[in-house]
């Protein structure tokens, strides 16, 4: 066994308006196509947001069309399957995706969701060798409700063909892995009845890596599509009989710089403080301009309207020599927020649960229960997300509240009176 996993390559997107970021994507596609040709691949699995809008302009295609037909003229053998993610869908008036024009001209194999061989949904796969390829496109918040029916038609497939090792390709969020929560997530527990029937769950539509249980892989997107990805892992898997490995391969650098404006008392000291900034940056060590954002963040003891921005990103400039900056800044200094060291590699989940623990912890009444208390608040949180009645998730909080209060918790002496204004537990944890 020997594959290729990617997604996401959103060719066709010109960042910030940049004709060389529109080549950027395109690089890094090619670079995926040109690792596979090298190391001999069987087939190519794309899940998802090939391109980045529904209706491409002809540059766009015309990159495709080369990079593919590349790889059809130096490995012909060479497979490449593709669904179509959000981005792919074809609009209504148009009635094709330019997935399907690829398809039609024999430089992918775009599977489609299709009524045939004794199934509604999964009759249209691949059929190789040692392997049987699925693929589910882009179906939004539908997703976590056809599951059942996907497995059950996978299982009936399998059984009358027989096994073999089966790959479904799915463009879709999962809940807890991005750090921002998103409409259509699909729960893990909703991919379980997948499990018994799929061998490698190949992922799409989040940009950054993760894998799960060892069956499911989300390889991110190869170039970066945001600033917000910063420092997220991204790239694509390649899959032996070994394992699935992931690839991060070099594109275009990246720079995050962040300064605490808070005791800065003028333009002209904040400057200076941007100035030595910059000469304590490590060298980047590459042969293309990064893309560079400053964020000044906290309390600005001066007005906005006095800071010469073009000045700052002057600075930039002359330092870092960017392809482009950019200048956030962010009022405020929470205690609850988190930099991005803080949060590197972590899930929304974790995110959240350091978040709570954090604010339980400060109030040191609850201190000893502070684990009991922030599940109980997860828990909360996810029962309103899922539309549960009021008074149920009330009723959820109580319980916890009466548990901590009958083991006798409270750092208040017998009959000593709540202060005036101090919260209850059961008023913190709805909060």
């Amino acid at each position: 066994m020997n594959f290729i996993h990617a997604s996401d390559f959103h060719l066709g997107y010109a960042q910030y308006g940049l004709v060389e970021r529109f080549r950027d994507y395109a690089r890094a596609f090619h670079s995926v196509i040109q690792y596979a040709i090298d190391h001999k691949a069987e087939f190519i699995l794309i899940s998802g947001d090939l391109f980045h809008k529904r209706n491409i302009n002809a540059p766009t295609y015309e990159q495709a069309y080369k990079v593919l037909s590349e790889l059809k003229e130096k490995s012909p053998s060479t497979g490449v399957y593709a669904i179509e993610g959000n981005h792919d869908l074809a609009f209504h008036q148009d009635g094709k995706s330019w997935l399907e024009i690829l398809n039609s001209q024999g430089l992918l194999r775009l599977i489609r969701l299709k009524n045939a061989n004794g199934v509604e949904r999964m009759g249209d796969y691949v059929e190789l060798d040692n392997v049987r390829i699925f693929g589910v496109k882009y179906i939004g918040s539908s997703t976590a409700s056809f599951i059942p029916q996907i497995s059950e038609e996978i299982k009936k497939i399998n059984d009358a063909r027989g096994k073999k090792y089966t790959i479904l390709m799915m463009h879709l969020g999962m809940e807890g892995q991005a750090k921002l929560q998103a409409a259509g997530e699909v729960p893990y527990n909703s991919l379980l009845p997948l499990r018994d029937v799929v061998d490698y769950l190949a992922l799409g539509h989040y940009h950054m890596q993760y894998e799960l249980d060892g069956w499911i892989f989300n390889p991110g997107s190869v170039e970066m599509i945001s600033m917000n990805e910063y420092g997220l892992p991204k790239g694509f898997y390649h899959v032996r009989e070994s394992g699935a490995k992931h690839i991060m391969p070099i594109t275009r650098p990246a720079k995050r710089i962040k300064l605490d404006i808070s005791g800065i008392a003028s333009p002209g000291e904040l400057y200076e403080k941007i100035g030595v900034m910059l000469n304590r940056q490590p060298p980047i060590q590459s042969d293309k301009s990064p893309l560079v954002e400053l964020i000044l963040y906290g309390e600005m003891n001066f007005p906005r309207s006095e800071v010469d921005m073009e000045h700052i990103k002057d600075m930039l400039a002359e330092e870092l020599k960017p392809l482009f900056c950019e200048v956030k800044i962010i009022k405020g200094n929470s205690q609850y927020t988190l930099n991005d060291s803080d949060t590197k590699g972590l899930s929304r989940e974790q995110i959240e649960l350091r978040v709570f623990s954090d604010r339980v912890k400060l109030d040191g009444r609850y201190r000893d229960h502070s684990e009991a208390i922030v599940n109980t608040m997860i828990e909360a949180k996810k029962l309103a997300a899922a539309g549960i009645e009021e008074s149920a998730i009330r009723k959820e909080l109580r319980w916890c509240f009466e548990k901590i209060k009958s083991s006798h918790s409270y750092n208040e002496k017998p009959g000593q009176k709540k202060a005036p204004g101090q919260k209850t537990l059961l008023s913190h944890l709805g909060e």
